[in-house]
């Protein structure tokens, strides 16, 4: 099941991290992920991002546009892992964290042991192949070798027909002496080539055609033998080549140049014959061209021959060069392999790797047997397979559903056990219970009948039965006795009497003789339930008469004393010497805590009181002895308020505050001012009739009683709407206008001229002609002080 892990991607300074990739690739393959399989996840602006991630172990890395990638670490999800953020699964510990460095670097070295043994099989494979091309390309350039040894050897069958052929043409003319001697110079060229020797043949046959006949037999005879000769030395260089390739082909290499040079110099002998026997040329010239036909075609074969040999003997070279590589890589993995086994080896040796065991970690032996005890084996695949298949068979111990038919063994008949009960033994018991019973009973029908067919049978036995008295000795022996023999047989008769004297319930404690001295037997607080009347008059008390009081009525003898006075202001004193209000007890609650020589004493007053006394205040009266500073305080509350001198604030009405006032800061102007928020920034009176406005501690306004002056400069967004224009009528425009209308003929008259202060306002065309008539004028007049004035222009 996949683990969700999610959260928001931060950097050090706790910024979500943008355009970034979270990437996954699987370490190994589990049940569910390939190895090497790449996932990938892209946060949001915010950087939060949500995976649902299958179980397994990957690595993670983070790719952030612009940047290089960024290796995060190694995470590992489980079956039961919790969902979580990055970090979490980033900071738990793994596997790899818990298994010691040592054991992590043996197995390291056995994989590379591994994977080497597996590259030097590999290798041994590849030289074994080219071993075996390397036989195969000897054994073929042995063959060309042979080839060319038959071809040397038909060569110098050619070269005696020749030989013979030029005997008996002794009779050829001087001509057919210099076409020999082109022969041979043709002869000697096509050691470097096959084409020269063909053009030479060829240049013989040109001068053979000027020649009788005998001549161009001799001719041919002799560029044939030539060509033979050049065949057996092109193959003779060739097997050379294959010798070196393929030692198996050396002998028979320089057998055939040996033939070849042997061909070469009766091919010499022949010339010289030949320019000896041109005469006799013509009587042989048939048996010439037969020879010079097969010297041809054995030159030909000798040459294809050394050819092949020559591939034969390359591909030799290769495949012996590729057997060598194979080889030196095989050593050198077999030593590499060799050298990580000893290293493995010396580390085991150094850690001491012993069988595994349940306290500790080691090698573990793997096993197939699903009948071992062991404990230092672990169980193979095949083993659990077969495990499994053999629990596939059996039916669960929680609620088994069984199908067809089920067998089990018959209990006896008297299985108390657990023992699974068949049919068998089912049907044994009901036959036994059948049978047992009389013949009127042995049917459900009988039974319900002889028990009145009451489906509460049961119920209604057990009611008749509770009225009945138990077969009991001490009971019967309790029949008939009297209430005194009662008494005696139970021994209650000490508690009888004892109980004459008891508390009665009924009574809810009214008859307790001593109430006080009871409650202060058990440690209770005590409390009046009625009105006390505390000194019987009005007159007043001391605090000292007060406590001697409490003392008479005991409340010093509880934990916690209390009482209320009667409401009759003419029998309840007033303490008049607490410095904190006179206290009239009439109605007011007294509360006593402690004892004697440590007391607190609480005393509430009612709503209305008399005597000068405070109503509705709560006193407190503290002695824990004379020198800790016994007296009295009163406490505030929400009726009896303090008043602006108790607590030395202001009156709301009234009042005078001495020095400079402060809001929400310190005061920096000091003196007769008030600042507002800034400590430089308020009102200050700087004299008689002066209040001066501060900001930020420079002086901005001042205000007298026939004056208000700004020492800075006014902007105004509004109106300034003055109650006295005549200061403003003289200094400023109040109104501008048109003055009257003037006209000007400007046709066949003068017109205006530029005058200041006017404005045209009118052209005038009466008949529509292309001339103007005339012209309308008007001066710009403006008005100050109620009087109007006509502007002039600059």
């Amino acid at each position: 099941m996949p683990v969700l892990i999610s959260g928001v991607l931060k950097d050090a300074t706790g910024t979500p991290v943008q355009n970034c990739t979270i990437q996954l690739k699987a370490c190994r393959t589990s049940t569910t992920v390939v190895v090497n399989t790449v996932a990938s996840e892209n946060p949001d602006d915010a950087g939060r991002y949500s995976m649902d991630v299958e179980q397994g172990q990957y690595t993670v890395t983070l790719l952030v546009e612009g940047y290089p990638p960024s290796h995060a670490g190694v995470i590992t999800v489980y079956d039961d892992s919790k969902p979580g953020t990055l970090n979490d699964f980033l900071g738990a510990m793994t596997e790899d964290d818990v298994r010691p460095e040592a054991l992590r670097r043996f197995e390291a070295m056995v994989e590379e042991v591994a994977r080497q043994a597996s590259e030097a099989s590999r290798n041994a494979t590849a030289a074994g192949q080219a071993s075996e091309q390397a036989q195969t390309s000897a054994g073929q350039a042995a063959e060309s070798a042979t080839a060319a040894v038959n071809a040397a050897g038909a060569a110098e069958a050619s070269a005696t027909q020749a030989a013979s052929s030029a005997a008996s043409a002794e009779s050829s003319a001087g001509t057919a002496t210099t076409k020999a001697g082109e022969a041979s110079a043709s002869a000697a060229s096509a050691d470097t080539a096959r084409t020269a020797a063909a053009a030479s043949a060829a240049a013989a046959k040109t001068s053979e055609a000027n020649a009788d006949a005998s001549r161009t037999a001799a001719g041919d005879s002799a560029a044939a033998a030539a060509a033979s000769a050049t065949a057996a030395q092109t193959s003779a260089a060739r097997a050379g080549a294959s010798e070196t390739a393929a030692k198996t082909s050396e002998t028979q290499a320089a057998s055939s140049a040996g033939d070849a040079g042997a061909s070469a110099t009766a091919a010499a002998a022949s010339e010289k014959v030949a320019a000896a026997s041109a005469a006799e040329a013509k009587t042989s010239e048939t048996n010439a061209a037969t020879s010079a036909s097969t010297a041809a075609a054995s030159a030909t074969a000798a040459s294809s021959s050394a050819s092949e040999a020559s591939t034969h003997a390359a591909a030799s070279d290769t495949s012996a060069s590729l057997a060598a590589q194979s080889s030196t890589a095989a050593g050198a993995a077999a030593t590499r392999a060799e050298d990580a086994a000893k290293r493995a080896e010396d580390i085991a040796d150094v850690i001491s790797l012993e069988d595994a065991s349940l306290t500790k970690k080691g090698i573990v032996k793997l096993s197939s047997a699903t009948d071992s005890d062991s404990e230092a084996l672990a169980a193979t695949p095949k083993a659990v397979k077969t495990v499994m298949g053999e629990i596939q068979t059996k039916a669960p111990l929680d609620s088994p559903a069984f199908t067809g038919t089920p067998t089990t063994p018959t209990p006896p008949d008297d299985a108390k056990g657990l023992q699974t009960a068949n049919a068998e033994f089912v049907r044994k018991l009901i036959a036994a219970l059948v049978g047992s019973v009389p013949e009127s009973l042995d049917t459900l029908q009988e039974l319900a009948d002889a028990l009145g067919n009451d489906p509460n049978f049961a119920t209604t036995v057990l009611n008749k039965l509770a009225g009945k008295q138990p077969l009991d000795d001490t009971l019967t022996a309790l029949s008939g006795k009297s209430v005194d023999g009662l008494i005696e047989y139970v021994g209650l008769r000490e508690t009888i009497s004892r109980a004459t004297d008891a508390l009665q319930k009924s009574q809810n404690g009214g008859d307790i003789p001593d109430k006080d001295l009871f409650v202060r037997r058990i440690g209770a607080a005590r409390a009046f339930d009625g009105a006390v009347t505390i000194g019987g008059d009005v007159n007043p008390w001391t605090t000292a008469e007060f406590i001697v009081w409490l003392e008479s009525q005991g409340a010093f003898n509880h934990p916690y004393w209390m009482c209320r006075g009667a409401w009759a202001y003419a029998l309840n004193k007033t303490i008049t010497d607490t410095g904190c209000g006179n206290i009239c007890l009439a109605g007011a609650v007294i509360e006593v805590m402690g004892v004697r020589g440590a007391m607190t004493i609480r005393i509430t007053t009612p709503t209305t009181t008399s005597g000068g006394g405070v109503a509705s205040a709560p006193f407190t009266y503290i002695n824990n002895g004379d020198g800790y500073a016994p007296g009295w305080r009163r406490d505030y509350n929400t009726i009896n308020k303090p008043t602006a001198g108790d607590v030395g604030a202001l009156p709301v009405t009234g009042g005078r505050l001495n020095g400079p006032l402060s809001i929400g800061t310190d005061n920096a102007l000091g003196g007769n001012s008030i600042v507002l928020g800034d400590n430089d920034t308020g009102f200050k009176q700087n004299g008689d009739g002066l209040l001066d406005i501060y900001a930020n501690g420079v002086q901005v306004f001042r205000f007298q009683n026939d004056t208000l002056e700004s020492k800075k400069s006014i902007n105004v967004t509004g109106r300034l709407t003055p109650t006295d224009y005549g200061n403003f009528d003289s200094r400023f425009v109040q109104d501008i206008r048109l003055g009257s209308l003037q006209y000007g003929q400007v046709w066949n008259g003068p017109g205006f001229s530029d005058t200041s202060g006017y404005v045209i306002t009118g052209i005038i065309n009466g008949n529509s002609d292309e001339l103007v008539d005339g012209a309308h004028r008007r001066p710009i007049q403006k008005l100050i002080g109620n009087q109007w004035y006509n502007v002039v222009s600059i």
